[in-house]
């Protein structure tokens, strides 16, 4: 049984509504929706009669709520505690990343918490803008580096600017890509899994910019132009590093900015491993509260 179960539990117990609920947990309603199935699953027992009029507690439910809101009263106050005892916390953070290891500050972080909070580990997934905060809204993440708009149910920390440029392989003639519009004719390696990124390059290029591969990881795409299979975006930093090694060439007509943010959900800002881990970032890189 899971602390996030219990207080799906409650919130449906209170709203009879599995919308209202995912709105007072700034989350989704297939998520509360499982919640609810598992914690029936566990117990062996419905907690609820479901009805076109909403969600009503059967009386095995009504049973189970005040020890709930008991529990979670508890485990609230175990959250204030552990914010005054932050070397005490014990957890795995799961961290999302859409840069490098270096670009990010990885190893800092990982030094960071090894002095401030020698009971937290990091669980690294690379992984793409769109994923990341399709995994964290599902709790199979606790936070990531993400870019584009944060969305109402996070908390962000902005971190850095990135500058983002296109590479292309080096048999392309780029003498001849002079404006956006040829750019449009070339194929293009997408990111896939909503990426700003993409949705950068449509609204400039149009819906209908040719496509042949989709990948959300720098490295594939990088080899991906290299073998002279597409262009792409890359950030500045690395396309650099790879024009420098004749790897690529970087054409500069739709270079932009765009700002990395670290994200947690809003609903879970309190718990003590995530609480830590937003100190630890803003801490990195620099950042007043």
């Amino acid at each position: 049984m899971e602390f996030y179960h219990l207080r799906s539990f409650v919130a449906v117990a209170q709203t009879g509504n599995l919308t209202k609920a995912a709105k007072r947990l700034y989350t989704t309603p297939p998520a509360i929706s499982a919640h609810i199935k598992t914690l029936e699953e566990e117990l062996s027992t419905p907690l609820f009669i479901r009805s076109h009029k909403g969600m009503f507690l059967t009386d095995k439910g009504q049973a189970l709520l005040e020890k709930a809101q008991i529990t979670l009263d508890s485990a609230l106050d175990l959250v204030n505690l552990a914010a005054n005892n932050q070397h005490e916390i014990i957890g795995t953070f799961r961290l999302g990343i859409n840069l490098t290891a270096k670009q990010i500050k990885l190893h800092e972080l990982a030094e960071n918490l090894q002095e401030n909070c020698p009971g937290i580990s990091l669980d690294i997934h690379q992984q793409s803008t769109g994923k990341t905060l399709n995994n964290i809204k599902e709790n199979r993440l606790d936070g990531g580096y993400i870019f584009g708009e944060i969305p109402d149910d996070f908390i962000s920390v902005a971190v850095m600017e990135q500058q983002i440029t296109t590479i292309a392989p080096t048999t392309l003639d780029c003498s001849k890509i002079l404006t956006q519009a040829d750019l449009s004719t070339q194929q293009w390696i997408m990111m896939g899994d909503y990426c700003p990124f993409d949705t950068f390059l449509k609204r400039k290029l149009g819906s209908g910019v040719p496509s042949v591969l989709k990948t959300s990881d720098d490295g594939t795409r990088l080899e991906l132009v290299r073998s002279g299979l597409g262009v792409s975006f890359l950030e500045m930093e690395e396309a650099l590093l790879a024009e420098k090694n004749n790897d690529v060439k970087i054409i500069s007509t739709l270079d932009f900015f765009t700002t990395l943010h670290f994200v947690v959900a809003k609903s879970r800002v309190e718990e003590p491993v995530i609480n830590a881990l937003l100190q630890e970032i803003r801490i990195l890189w620099g950042i007043k509260i």
